[in-house]
């Protein structure tokens, strides 16, 4: 191997410090199409570039939730009717994955991308243009739409062009940049309202530009990353004489891994230009009507209905918070003005950034621990021990957050609340969802479809009574009941520690 060009390989030693301990799986193929061959550059550029839709979708979607009494104002409307624009939009943003994730089966990740980023910032503008109210509420309909291809899609490339060791860290980076949205979109839509004469319309501007960035940045740095990789990839682990045959199968089989010298990876330059005259891949393989049924059928396996459960439950304890802000911190004895309603998003981010450290690397590092405890032997279910360093937190949150808001508490106890259930929001959810992609390799985009159209369900039933259901029941009902559900999730996760691989 000497005789080859450093600046075409690189050499990925087996060790703690850049592996934990663990060899590459999987096993990059001889084929120059394969995206785990990618430079490392391109391979986070990439993922910056398409997670970063997800961004701007929900940047888009959670920014109203302040200008709620502005916009009861300018189209006499109840509180309920204003709702919608938040809710279904919500809604619709589950819903859209069932159409863009079969055409990025079928007709490549790259195209479902670029065509719904660019419907997206046509909508947008639309939007901002619309001075109905039934304009507006059908434009946040088909945003939200038009936003859905990249929930489903970008979890599917991370498992394309990242190996098995990295891919927890990298979901969470898709994962923080869909939560944080929820309270960046707020917090900046506050000062907007508060400095701009155009009011939620600038805001609608400020998202039709983030939209059309990520239009420019898809287009110019992600290449299309579908690739069928061979069911008898092969991964080069030295055991006393042995070499060990992973097939890529769709529910993933224990490995055994040892300790194995270096690895070279012979790593595929991409020249610009192929990947800017590049568009449409066709799948010829792949049957257009079984791709659309085939998430449907992914709901009958524990393992997703397991991270629709947490993930919808997660989603919703912290989304209900954002919906009610408003009504709570402008009466009194809070009397918050919407730049003080959309400063509470900052104890959410601090939330967000902690969940996305410890949901990613440190989940990494623990999951390599215990498959090294166990000699080796490597399983999905593995990643499930993750969950118990955080498990508490969202839901002592919720217990916080109840009595905060029902007894008037200091607005700083209300902080920490929403801090720590918006921390749950992102650790849980991010280490489900990385143990889906690796129980169905194959079908991560199938499972992700499922995945966010049902979570996305079931966050939008709360969701939709959120407002109305505070004021009838009152706080600590509320989310007493979003404890239990929020607990009960966590728990499930040991039946499908022990069981799951068997379902």
């Amino acid at each position: 191997m000497s005789n080859q060009n450093p600046h075409n390989i690189e050499e990925v030693r087996n060790a703690a410090a850049r592996h934990h301990g663990l060899p590459l799986l999987p096993h990059p193929t001889e084929d120059e199409r394969d995206p785990l061959r990618w430079p490392r550059g391109l391979k986070l550029a990439a993922l910056c570039a398409t997670a970063f839709v997800n961004f701007t979708a929900n940047f888009a979607g959670a920014g109203f939730s302040v200008a709620t009494p502005m916009l009861e104002a300018q189209f006499h409307k109840t509180p309920n009717q204003i709702n919608s624009l938040l809710t279904l939009n919500f809604l619709f943003l589950g819903v859209g994955n069932l159409l863009w994730v079969p055409i990025g089966v079928k007709y490549g990740k790259r195209a479902s991308l670029l065509i719904s980023t660019t419907m997206l910032f046509a909508v947008l503008i639309w939007s901002a243009r619309e001075t109905s109210y039934n304009g507006l509420l059908a434009a946040r309909c088909v945003s939200g739409f038009a936003s859905a291809a990249g929930e489903s899609i970008v979890p599917s490339i991370v498992s394309d062009i990242f190996f098995l060791h990295e891919r927890a860290a990298m979901m969470s980076a898709y994962t923080i940049l869909i939560t944080s949205a929820t309270a960046i979109g707020p917090l900046c839509t506050s000062f907007i309202l508060q400095y701009s004469s155009g009011g939620w319309v600038d805001y609608m501007w400020v998202c039709a530009a983030l939209a059309g960035v990520n239009i420019v940045a898809i287009y110019a740095l992600y290449p299309e990353s579908n690739f069928t990789r061979p069911d008898n990839t092969v991964h080069q682990i030295s055991l006393v004489g042995t070499t060990i045959t992973e097939g890529d199968a769709e529910k993933s089989e224990i490995v055994r891994t040892e300790t194995a010298s270096w690895h070279h990876v012979k790593v595929v330059r991409k020249p610009w230009m192929s990947i800017w005259t590049s568009f449409i891949v066709v799948d010829h393989d792949a049957r257009l009507f079984e791709v659309f049924v085939r998430p449907l059928f992914m709901l009958l396996h524990p393992s997703v209905l397991f991270a629709i459960f947490l993930y919808g439950t997660s989603l919703a304890s912290q989304i209900i918070l954002i919906f009610a802000f408003p009504s709570l911190l402008m009466a009194p004895p809070y009397r918050f003005s919407s730049i003080g309603v959309g400063l509470m998003q900052i104890p959410a981010i601090v939330g967000f950034l902690i969940g996305c450290f410890t949901g990613g690397y440190v989940a990494d590092v623990i999951t390599a621990a215990v498959i090294r405890r166990q000699k080796g032997n490597v399983r999905p279910e593995q990643r499930l021990i993750s969950l118990i360093p955080g498990s508490v937190v969202a839901p002592a949150g919720c217990i916080l957050v109840a009595f905060a808001c029902s007894q008037k508490l200091h607005w700083v106890a209300i902080a920490f609340g929403f801090g720590m259930v918006s921390f749950g929001t992102i650790y849980a959810p991010n280490i489900a969802i990385t143990y889906v992609a690796e129980c169905y390799p194959k079908l991560t985009a199938e499972c992700l479809v499922s995945i966010n159209v049902f979570k996305n369900l079931v966050a939008f039933l709360f969701l939709y009574t959120a407002v109305d259901w505070v004021a009838s029941s009152g706080w600590v009902q509320v989310y007493m009941i979003m404890f239990m559900l929020v607990s009960l999730s966590m728990l499930a996760a040991i039946p499908i520690y022990f069981f799951g691989r068997k379902a």
